[in-house]
């Protein structure tokens, strides 16, 4: 759809239409260096993850949006959308949501990749917007491609370090960020290189794609569930609880919406068809894109 971009998708639900382009793009960092007391010892290290997110998301819509809609209804929506992203894809432990961080580094400690995640909205005209976004970023991640590189020079300080970076998967401190780095043996660390090993392309599948989550909003109503409601009868419900999971269930979160209230049994009933169909979505999604 883009040659520009390294993942993209578009997905249409009803009149509802979103795009999501994904743009991979090289960033350096100073690694710090954070000390570490073992008893009287002090041990200086250097977290070879960056400080920074590896996935950035942005959320925007098109101006033609606002004949039907009002502006401050639109920044709301994205504003949450692009929050609900966003949380999906947090560092946690030694991951971005579903997708492990060590694939993102380049050279250890100096450069990494940082994958933007650009959605924009065409068309509304459903209730089914929040599910339309997710399934696009699921797309479009799923297309994405990573290049393969390897390090063109590296003195012998530096190799052992990375071999202990590859080699280091378990953690029983539970500080993952700290022991998860290197050992200071000198204050100049000697910038290396990289080079890429194949075009864009040809490069590698995201590690944890079959992870990422896509939303089902489920709305509760009159002791049942409406799916996929258009935007008239969104209007007429109350509340609707937004089910974010994986293909393999694994459930990311449950966002109640709307100024109704609901019980916690039915915040539960809902959450369980969520999580039904949501694992349903996720599966038929790969099936649906081009090889």
């Amino acid at each position: 759809m883009s040659e520009q971009a390294d993942g993209c998708a578009r997905v249409t639900l009803g009149s509802t239409e979103v795009m999501c382009g994904v743009k991979l793009e090289m960033d350096s960092q100073e690694a710090p260096t954070v000390t570490v007391s073992q008893g009287e010892r002090k041990i200086d290290f250097t977290p070879w993850l960056p400080s920074k997110p590896c996935i950035q998301v942005q959320v925007d819509y098109t101006p033609s949006l606002l004949r039907e809609h009002n502006a401050s209804e639109l920044s709301m929506l994205t504003s949450t959308m692009q929050d609900m992203l966003q949380a999906c894809y947090a560092f946690s432990g030694d991951s971005y949501g579903p997708l492990p961080a060590r694939q993102f580094v380049v050279v250890p400690y100096a450069k990494y990749w940082v994958l933007h995640v650009d959605v924009y909205v065409m068309s509304w005209s459903g209730g089914n917007v929040l599910d339309t976004v997710f399934a696009a970023v699921f797309c479009a991640l799923w297309n994405t491609r990573i290049p393969e590189t390897r390090v063109m020079a590296m003195d012998r300080t530096n190799q052992g370090e990375q071999d202990a970076m590859n080699e280091d998967h378990d953690d029983p401190a539970g500080i993952k960020f700290i022991t998860r780095g290197r050992k200071n043996t000198s204050q100049n660390t000697n910038a290396v290189d990289y080079a890429l090993v194949n075009e864009w392309e040809h490069g590698r599948a995201l590690e944890g794609r079959e992870d990422v989550p896509v939303c089902v909003s489920v709305y509760p109503f009159q002791g049942t569930f409406l799916l996929d409601p258009t935007l008239e009868e969104e209007c007429a419900l109350s509340c609707c609880v937004a089910v974010l999971a994986s293909p393999q269930g694994r459930l990311y979160g449950v966002r109640q919406r709307g100024e109704g209230e609901l019980t916690l049994d039915s915040i539960h009933k809902a959450t369980e068809v969520g999580l039904q169909y949501a694992k349903l979505l996720a599966q038929s999604l790969p099936a649906s894109l081009p090889a």
